[in-house]
């Protein structure tokens, strides 16, 4: 029997094999190390590694971008700014101050959660007590803008008193024929400063009927003679004092009551004519028939004749305050 065929074994240089530098080469297809040169170019010289040449040759050093000028000396690649240093002012020595008192506090079960703040008392700082001044005097007393008759023009205020309707309007300038109603804030305004509780307003043409302002004896009477449109509460009215709407309102009411027969007897002549011929006019203001059966008869406000517009109040004495006043009417403009 013969052997089984083996196959032959090349073995290739690897770094595996030693020695590996002394090992003969066996592969047929590697061609010679050495070629001969090309015949196109010439052989160069300066491809190859230069070995051998002179150890110490240095490579000139290439001219710089400033050329054939001379460096600076000492040159600074990024000069840096000037420091300026300003001196700190004098430093002043504070005055010692006790350390603030703190309260023990007893830590929380989650020390995560912020304390109150009025868990640490502050320390208390005393502030210096001014000198006390003498307080600044109060204003002279004084009469509503709204009332206020003792200025050269009277107040701004549309107040016909020979109409049938209770209807005052503020003007924003003499002469109008047509205002704003009046608010209820402005209603409410005491018709003097300081207040009073009592008044008696009186005209020339009218003596014997005067315009007399003083607290009621039930809160109904009062609340309803004072405010029958503004629903003022009874408590609040009985202890209020005369406002804006308690002098135009009164006023109103007491131009607008009928004359008795006797009244009209004591009129002479001329004023009968006179008084006649105003309530005429007024009759011819109503705006229907029934309005003027509501207002037949003369009435007080036809005494004043052609001075039927309001043009506010004044004092007849300032000794006597606000107690006694006078009212003053005029033509309508």
């Amino acid at each position: 029997m013969s052997s089984p065929y083996t196959y032959p074994q090349y073995y290739y240089t690897t770094p595996y094999l030693s020695p590996y530098y002394h090992q003969p080469h066996i592969s047929p297809f590697i061609p010679p190390a050495t070629f001969p040169a090309s015949p196109q170019l010439p052989p160069r010289d300066d491809r190859r590694v230069h070995w051998n040449d002179d150890p110490y040759y240095v490579r000139q050093r290439r001219p710089s971008w400033h050329a054939s000028l001379a460096p600076p000396p000492n040159p600074v690649p990024f000069p840096s700014p000037p420091i300026l240093v300003t001196p700190l002012p004098q430093a002043v020595p504070l005055a010692s101050q006790p350390p603030p008192y703190y309260a023990h506090i007893r830590r929380a079960s989650d020390s995560c959660l912020p304390q109150p703040t009025w868990i640490y008392p502050s320390p208390v700082v005393v502030q210096p007590v001014p000198y006390p001044s003498a307080p600044p005097p109060p204003p002279p007393p004084a009469i509503n803008p709204l009332l206020n008759g003792e200025n050269a023009g009277g107040p701004l205020l549309l107040f016909d008193l020979s109409q049938n309707t209770f209807n005052p309007q503020r003007l924003t300038s003499y002469g109008q024929k047509k205002g704003t109603p009046l608010s209820l804030e402005e209603l409410r305004e005491p018709a003097t400063y300081p207040p009073v509780w009592r008044m008696t307003i009186t005209h020339d043409k009218i003596p014997d009927w005067p315009v007399v302002l003083e607290p009621r004896s039930t809160s109904r009477e009062r609340s309803r003679e004072r405010s029958p449109f503004l629903g003022v509460p009874p408590e609040v009215s009985q202890d209020s004092p005369i406002t804006v709407f308690d002098v135009l309102k009164a006023i109103f009411l007491t131009v607008q009551r009928q004359i008795s027969h006797v009244d009209w007897a004591r009129l002479s002549q001329s004023d009968m004519r006179a008084v006649s011929m105003a309530y005429t006019r007024r009759c011819r203001t109503f705006s229907s028939a029934a309005a003027f059966e509501e207002a037949q008869g003369v009435r007080r406000v036809d005494y004043l004749r052609d001075d039927y517009m309001f043009r506010g109040i004044a004092r007849e004495n300032s000794k006597d305050g606000f107690a006694k006043m006078k009212l003053l009417t005029g033509p309508a403009t």
